[in-house]
C-alpha cells in the first residue's frame, strides 16, 4: 500500500484579494430548509446524511476547488457558476451561508454552500474557482481551513463575486514544480514516476514526485490540473528554489 504524505505550501498573503468577512451572500432570517435537501443520499456507496449544524458551528479540514463543471447543475438546482463566491460538503444543508478562513494565510470570506461535496477522502471542503482565488488557494490547491455556519442563504439568489484583482500569476517569472506525492517506499515512487515522466528526489526521508520546473504559477496550474484528473488527488504547487 502506498503511504503518502502531502506537503503544505503557505500560500502568500500578498498579490490577492483581501475579503472580510462582510463579502458575500446575506443570511437569511428564520429561514427553512427544504426536507428535498436534508435527504440521506449515496454516493459511490456511501451513505451521507445532511443535518443542520447549530449557528456558529465550525469543522476544521482540508479544501480543494473545482471550476470545470461551468454550467452544469448543483444540488440546489442552481446553474454552477466557478467565477461566483460557492462551495460544496457533503452534509451541511443546502442552500446555506458559511464563512471559510484559509489557516495557511488568515484570508476570511462568506460563501454560499449550495452544492454537494467533494467526494475524496480527507477533504472537507471544495471552492467554487472564484472562492479558492480570494481565499488564496486557487495555486496551491488545496489548504487547511476552518468553515462556521452561519445559517440559510436566500433560494434562488445572484450570484456574488470578489471584487475583481489582478491575477497573482500575471508577469510572474517564479518556477513552480506540481508535486504529485511524497512515497516513503523508494519503488512506489519510482512506479509513478514513469507513469508521469516526473523526476524523484529523496527528501527526509521521504521519496518526492514532482514534474516541472514550470515558469509562473498559471502554467504551473494547468499541469496540476491534469495531474489531479490523472487520479493524483494529493498534488500541490511548490516553488522551485
Amino acid at each position: 500500500m502506498l503511504v503518502l504524505a502531502s506537503i503544505w505550501l503557505l500560500a502568500a498573503c500578498a498579490g490577492g484579494p483581501k475579503l472580510s468577512t462582510r463579502d458575500g451572500p446575506e443570511v437569511v432570517k428564520n429561514g427553512q430548509y427544504r426536507a428535498a435537501n436534508l435527504r440521506p443520499y449515496k454516493v459511490r456507496g456511501d451513505t451521507y446524511r445532511p443535518y443542520v449544524p447549530d449557528i456558529g458551528d465550525t469543522l476544521t479540514g482540508t479544501a480543494s476547488w473545482y471550476g470545470h463543471e461551468s454550467g452544469s447543475l448543483t444540488a440546489t438546482g442552481e446553474r454552477f457558476d466557478p467565477n461566483a463566491l460557492s462551495a460544496a460538503h457533503k452534509t451541511w444543508p443546502l442552500p446555506s451561508v458559511i464563512e471559510v478562513t484559509n489557516l495557511d494565510n488568515g484570508r476570511t470570506l462568506r460563501l454560499r454552500l449550495n452544492d454537494r461535496g467533494p467526494f475524496v477522502d480527507g477533504r472537507l471542503l471544495d471552492l467554487s474557482k472564484g472562492a479558492a482565488k480570494a481565499l488564496g488557494v486557487h495555486q496551491t490547491g488545496t489548504a487547511r481551513v476552518r468553515i462556521k455556519f452561519l445559517g440559510p442563504a436566500e433560494l434562488g439568489a445572484r450570484p456574488t463575486y470578489a471584487a475583481a484583482s489582478p491575477d497573482p500569476s500575471d508577469g510572474d517569472r517564479q518556477r513552480y514544480r506540481v508535486q504529485v506525492g511524497a512515497f516513503s517506499e523508494r519503488a512506489n515512487a519510482e512506479r509513478v514516476s514513469d507513469q508521469l515522466r516526473a523526476r524523484v528526489d529523496e527528501r527526509r526521508g521521504l521519496y518526492v514526485v514532482t514534474l516541472g520546473p514550470f515558469e509562473g504559477a498559471q502554467k504551473a496550474e494547468l499541469y496540476r490540473q491534469k495531474v489531479l484528473a490523472a487520479g493524483y488527488f494529493d498534488a500541490i504547487l511548490t516553488r522551485d528554489e
